[in-house]
């Protein structure tokens, strides 16, 4: 299912509504009854028995979640520690209002978490989303305590010292690390980009029963993808599965349209044709001989999605098959060098904003910073910004690849992906991902479908993989997630 995104103004907004509704200070009983509920579940599900935990309490009302959270945990029994780093009490009036609530429920606090006994869970509720500024002194101290422990680690929305946004570290030290992130309202965009990425691990969100509104950020859900979820019907043949042509692969770099080929035939294209521009290219695929070898350039119009650009180098007749391309009416994924001719020349970028057809661009940050005319330290200070940036500039869907790949529309309309694995840092990834999105296109599923849908299973192939994986390996694994998935949606 697809999770909302809110900017912080709107995220603001929808906790001043909810606390005008409610009551703030049932907002902050909510998320505290919601962290302690999962807390005693996961403690519970690992067969631990004596529930010992010990939470860090900062001074806004990030702190003010973390003690509700203890009063909730001390009734369901656990043994509870609750730690004021350097003894300094909460300056938010409603977290206050839960520390005199733990105080006269007879609970007491440490003020070095260091004094506490061991824990088998250890909760970071130091900062939340409101945390501007690095993390100093005694809290400092406090999150390399949290980082260094042998337990359950949660955090409390989001992992103390990370930005919300950008998913990057407010400091120059590192923040909290968690193994689960408990997120309240609606999902943060920095808990599943850059550092974040791995700062939050698992993340379950808690709406506390708020009607959280629509934006134009959200999480990729397999709700966005119905009709790829859909079995095929079995009056069909190839024809009805649509044709890729693949153009790549100059002297030295054939295996990257051939990795892109592979891609899109095992991705379900109907038929798919490598017009390989090496002087000496191979005329069969061993491995695949389904795939079709032009010996001459193909007519692009005969073709359903086109993707050009893996290993096709930057010479003249690249950029003049590149011009060929962008003139053509068929949907068009365009990746690594063309990327780079079309960012050499403002005229090619033009003619990008011009077509009609369907585009695609698949850059990662470097490629999008040359796209931006930027340094590539600017494209990765904000993913979401720059992918919505680019998205305007060009006209096309644009993949900002990377950890939390970005997915945007001229629109605005932005999505994060959750999948994907530091196994994706190989060779050939970006070109396999290419590959399958042309096959999403050939078999006619729409644009966002397409994208959405190839960019969710590209990242899920990888999780729980080990090293020494290989992107050849990408497109099998994801399409048998595909099939699970198919028949699951089917049940």
């Amino acid at each position: 299912m697809s999770l909302t995104i809110l900017t912080a103004d709107e995220l603001q907004n929808l906790e001043m509504r909810a606390a005008n509704q409610l009551g703030a200070d049932t907002l902050m009983k909510r998320a505290g009854a919601a962290a302690a509920e999962l807390i005693m579940k996961r403690l519970e599900d690992a067969g631990v028995e004596q529930r010992r935990v010990t939470l860090l309490v900062g001074p806004g009302n990030n702190g003010g979640d973390a003690l509700a959270c203890a009063c909730e945990l001390r009734e369901k029994g656990a043994v509870v520690n609750v730690v004021l780093p350097g003894g300094r009490r909460p300056t938010s009036a409603l977290a206050l209002a839960q520390l005199e609530r733990w105080t006269q429920a007879g609970g007491t606090t440490y003020d070095d978490p260091y004094m506490t006994e061991k824990a088998d869970c250890v909760v970071d509720g130091l900062f939340g989303t409101g945390l501007a500024k690095p993390i100093t002194g005694d809290y400092l101290d406090a999150v390399l305590w949290f980082n260094e422990r042998q337990a359950l680690k949660v955090s409390l929305d989001i992992p103390s010292g990370l930005n919300p946004v950008t998913g990057h570290w407010t400091g120059s030290y590192p923040g909290c690390s968690a193994d689960v992130t408990i997120t309240f309202l609606c999902v943060k965009s920095g808990l599943y980009m850059c550092e974040g990425a791995d700062a939050a691990g698992e993340i379950v969100l808690n709406e506390l029963d708020v009607s959280v509104p629509l934006s134009p950020l959200s999480v990729i859900g397999t709700d966005e993808f119905p009709r790829v979820l859909r079995p095929r019907v079995k009056n069909s043949h190839k024809g009805d599965y649509g044709s890729v042509a693949v153009i790549g692969g100059t002297d030295g770099m054939i295996g990257a349209s051939i990795l892109a080929a592979r891609a899109a035939l095992i991705s379900g294209a109907g038929r798919v044709t490598l017009e390989c521009r090496a002087e000496h290219a191979p005329h069969v695929d061993m491995v695949y001989p389904e795939i079709m070898f032009a010996t001459k350039p193909v007519n692009l119009e005969d073709f359903d999605a086109i993707v050009l650009g893996c290993g096709l180098g930057t010479s003249a007749e690249a950029k003049a098959r590149v011009i060929e391309a962008l003139n053509c009416q068929k949907p068009l994924i365009l990746d690594a060098d063309a990327l780079n001719i079309i960012a050499a020349d403002i005229k090619l970028q033009d003619m990008v904003l011009a077509r009609r057809a369907p585009t695609v661009l698949t850059p990662h940050p470097g490629e999008a910073a040359r796209l931006l005319r930027r340094d590539t330290a600017g494209v990765t200070a904000d993913r979401v910004a720059a992918c919505r940036e680019l998205a305007v500039q060009t006209g096309a869907i644009v993949v900002l690849k990377g950890a939390g790949t970005v997915i945007s529309m001229r629109s605005s309309r932005t999505w994060i992906n959750p999948t994907g694995s530091p196994m994706l840092a190989t060779g050939g990834s970006g070109d396999v991902l290419a590959g399958m999105i042309g096959a999403m296109f050939a078999q006619g599923y729409d644009m966002v479908e397409s994208v959405l849908a190839a960019v969710y299973f590209h990242g899920l192939s990888a999780e729980g993989l080990e090293a020494g994986f290989t992107a050849g390996e990408i497109a099998p694994n994801a399409m048998a997630l595909v099939h699970d998935a198919r028949v699951s949606y089917d049940l």
